[in-house]
């Protein structure tokens, strides 16, 4: 029997976390082995298990590079180390087999962006994967897009139509090999193609057809074609039979020609797919670009007549449009990237990061005047990189490119040859197709980075289905969010899983996704919510969908609570705060619209305490299209003498006979009613500076507000804050006479815009700090429940408020949002912001699945 050395050390570390399908195995591997050690890992249900021992300091090394070297798309949430009796054991490290958890609370990874060994071999000549535009491994490639049900094996997800060759095959079991285990694995003989539909013909390239590449249909002409994805003989899971799924064929449905033509699979062929659209792009031309999570819409970012046609044909004039570029290189010719910035867009999220442009760039000809500018409202600029093989050997050969969501208006995102048939001709020249399949469709995310932090605009890919660890648990719940940029949420536990950017419930086709999607994470967590959370307005689709759902406890959430509630989970608060919820519209429990909200709030309930003064909405939500309008309402409340009778001149927009009618609506309050909106104040102030005109997407002028805006060195306007029925009212009244003032002595009006921005900044300062003195205050039993669950003498002040949860869509803002910031933190707050979903009704979900938990702990608390 051989002694064991004195100097041994055996170890089990449980590690949990985002762990599982990003390569951890492979990486605790390569680490032991290299150190000598003696063990094994293996997944567990709830992450990783690793058992090491050997030489005790090589052991501490191992431990130590563990948590400084892990693989870059990994999350190691906690890392739990025991020590363990030394077995003598001198067998080779492996890794062991281990039956997936197929659960989401191991971790499963959201899309992950090529990695740069993948990329590498991309461009290699010698190497069998050279210029093959799926290429993947461990550390990179789709993952949440084409998992069809958990457990994550290759079998339920859509490269199961795809057998591994033997060369793929030997790497996928070879656990020394980077492309262990990597379920997306494939290369030109075995995966997928691209394929490129014009208005000639179908050239292929890339790969086999899935199986062994032979499933190519006769067309009447003799000739033949890729069946689509649509049309493949599927396994019936029951039976082991193969059927045929029935769903439309719309790669016939397109007035474009379907004739392709064989070529061999082999690099040899030079791309010709790829090849043919670089060549279309570089003459102009609108490309749909099938991804990761859907299809792009893509034209040559230098080519003002490009950008143009693709703004009038997806009907998009003014909305900024993203940018991919080849490299961070170049990206910083164009634009200013702090070093946060390039860890996000070169980081396996690879999501589009918001900007500044460099002023005297040569940016005037990616931004040309007129209808063809990629981003005329702002000064900022959304950029990212390739993150998919196809997307590097498109970018290698044409620099920058317009990316946009391959879509109309604002519909969902195309991911299939039905959604590919709606743009492709009215929209698209050609399309640059494949056929892996995408199982759930995710736009690309969007963020800024705001005082080292990110802000997200939108939460997708790359991001989604990461859980967010909630402060307390409970049931399940669905929270189904709100008609704007509407995400849904599913709780297990203590953790909450916000779905991917959904849309606007208004469109049938969104709609029916957000369906699908509370479906599919349901099955995905394997939970029946037995709660379901909603927004209290009677309209919402989301609300009515709740409501309608049966067997289930339902709970309404006020829309401006749920957005507090929402920052309060981020941060793992419980107790009171003050919450500033300032955005566009919100269902008030008063009937009116909210969204100047000073509330005090907890997860459980909140008191309304202060509020923007209201003003009248002339014609309801066609005052928010037409901002003039709202600068007239607020003009006819607030101004007198030469100052209203200088208004009409101030909104040109506005004719004489139009603003009569409107001056009467608001004079008897008919289809007017009243708001204390925020963006509605943004709307009113960007019309007196002339940036009046109807609007073609939501906050455009307060975009343009923004860009305008020079704060330094400039004082805020006057305001005034008032008490109104017991609580605080806070009037920019004084400011709107101030400004108009201003225009008429011909001030500028970037110094006038960035007053404005002060004002705000240096009133919410202000009101916060008397919430939390109690100056002027009245008694909490005076002050309006709003919510209509729980009595607000819970939420009396027992003490001074000194935390403030910042919340809502005008907080994407983020000169706001600094200004506020600092304000308050001047003033003793500590200050409290979004950083893991958007200020926007993005992340209302997840605020309502919050506040629906909070109250259900406590009504089991009295039972």
């Amino acid at each position: 029997m051989t002694a064991i050395p004195s100097n041994s050390k055996r170890i089990r570390v449980e590690v949990t976390g985002r762990v599982q399908g990003v390569g951890f195995r492979p990486t605790v591997y390569r680490h032991a082995v290299a150190l000598g050690l003696s063990g094994y890992v293996r997944n567990t249900p709830s992450g990783v298990v690793i058992e090491a021992e050997g030489d005790a300091a090589a052991v501490d090394r191992f431990v130590a590079r563990l948590q400084a070297e892990p693989p870059r798309q990994a999350r190691i949430e906690a890392l739990r180390i025991n020590d363990m009796p030394v077995r003598g054991l001198h067998a080779p490290f492996e890794i062991k087999a281990s039956g997936r958890s197929g659960d989401l609370q191991a971790g499963m990874p959201p899309d992950l962006a090529t990695c740069p060994d993948c990329r590498a071999e991309l461009f290699d000549p010698k190497d069998r994967r050279f210029g093959y535009p799926f290429i993947n491994c461990t550390n990179c490639g789709p993952r949440f897009t084409i998992i069809r049900e958990l457990p994550y094996d290759r079998e339920r997800t859509s490269m199961a139509e795809f057998r591994l060759c033997p060369d793929c095959k030997r790497e996928f079991e070879d656990p020394a090999d980077r492309r262990f285990d990597a379920q997306p694995n494939a290369c030109p003989v075995c995966g997928p193609r691209v394929v490129l539909i014009s208005g000639g013909q179908t050239t292929e390239d890339g790969g086999q057809t899935p199986d062994d590449g032979r499933r190519m249909e006769e067309e009447g002409s003799g000739s033949k074609r890729l069946m689509p994805n649509a049309q493949r003989p599927m396994l019936n899971e029951e039976t082991g039979e193969s059927e045929h799924r029935t769903t439309r064929n719309a790669w016939q449905a397109s007035n474009l020609s379907r004739v392709s033509r064989d070529v061999q699979c082999q690099i040899s062929n030079k791309a010709e797919a790829i090849q043919e659209a670089i060549k279309l792009l570089k003459a102009g031309k609108i490309l749909a670009v099938k991804g990761v999570g859907g299809y792009h819409l893509c034209c040559d970012a230098m080519n003002a007549t490009a950008v143009r046609r693709l703004r009038e044909r997806k009907r998009r004039p003014a909305k900024s449009l993203a940018v991919m570029f080849a490299s961070l290189e170049q990206i910083r010719s164009f634009c200013e990237v702090s070093a946060d910035e390039a860890r996000e867009l070169t980081g396996p999220v690879a999501p589009i990061v918001v900007v500044r442009r460099k002023s005297g760039s040569s940016l005037s000809r990616l931004l040309p005047l007129g209808a063809g500018q990629v981003s005329p409202d702002t000064d900022d600029l959304g950029v990212f990189l390739p993150y998919a093989p196809l997307h590097h050997l498109l970018l290698a050969e044409i620099s920058p490119l317009v990316m946009t969501s391959g879509n109309l208006a604002d519909e969902p995102i195309a991911i299939d040859e039905q959604g590919l048939s709606a743009i492709l001709g009215s929209v698209a020249d050609a399309a640059l197709s494949h056929n892996r399949a995408i199982v759930r469709r995710s736009d690309d995310s969007v963020l800024k980075i705001v005082a080292g932090q990110r802000l997200f605009l939108r939460r997708s890919r790359g991001i989604v289905p990461d859980a967010i660890s909630l402060p307390l648990a409970g049931p399940s719940v669905l929270a189904c969010g709100a008609e704007l940029k509407n995400t849904v949420c599913v709780t297990r536990g203590a953790q909450a899983f916000l779905s991917q950017h959904i849309g606007d419930l208004d469109d049938y086709r969104a709609y029916r996704f957000f369906q699908e999607t509370v479906q599919d994470f349901s099955n995905l967590l394997k939970v029946v919510p037995v709660i379901v959370a909603h927004d209290l307005h009677p309209d919402y689709l989301a609300t009515r969908y709740a409501l309608d759902r049966e067997g289930v406890r339902r709970i309404g959430v006020q829309h401006h609570h749920a957005h507090i509630a929402a920052c309060m989970a981020e941060h793992g608060l419980t107790e009171k705060v003050i919450g500033v919820a300032l955005d566009g519209t919100g269902y008030g429990p008063d009937g009116t619209i909210w969204g100047g909200e000073f509330l005090v709030a907890d997860l459980v309930d909140f008191q309304r305490v202060g509020h923007f003064k209201p003003y009248r909405m002339p014609g309801g939500d066609e005052a928010i299209r037409q901002p003039a309008r709202m600068a007239l309402s607020y003009g006819l409340a607030e101004l007198t003498g030469d100052d209203l009778r200088d208004l009409p001149a101030l909104l040109p927009g506005l004719a004489e006979a139009e603003a009569r009618v409107l001056a009467g609506m608001i004079t008897q309050g008919v289809n007017a009613p009243w708001t204390s909106s925020a963006g509605r104040l943004f709307d009113a102030v960007a019309a007196l500076l002339g940036l009046g005109e109807a609007i073609t997407y939501e906050a455009q002028a307060a975009i343009r507000l923004q860009t305008l805006a020079r704060p330094d060195g400039v004082p805020p306007y006057p305001y005034a804050i008032e008490m109104q029925d017991g609580g605080l009212q806070l009037s920019f009244g004084p400011a709107i006479r101030a400004i108009s003032a201003d225009r008429r002595a011909n001030v500028d009006i970037g110094r006038i815009a960035g007053g404005f921005h002060q004002t705000i900044a240096e009133a919410v300062g202000e009101m916060c700090a008397r919430i939390r003195d109690r100056e002027q205050l009245a008694p909490a039993s005076r002050l309006e429940s709003a919510s209509r669950l729980e009595s607000a003498s819970r939420l009396e002040p027992a003490s001074r408020l000194e935390r403030v949860a910042l919340s809502g869509g005008v907080f994407q803002n983020d000169l706001l949002l600094a200004l506020v910031t600092n304000g308050l933190r001047r003033r003793g707050f500590q200050v409290y912001s979004h950083r893991l979903v958007p200020p926007n009704d993005g992340g209302i979900a997840l605020g309502q699945a919050a506040v629906a938990l909070a109250k259900n702990k406590m009504v089991e608390s009295k039972a």
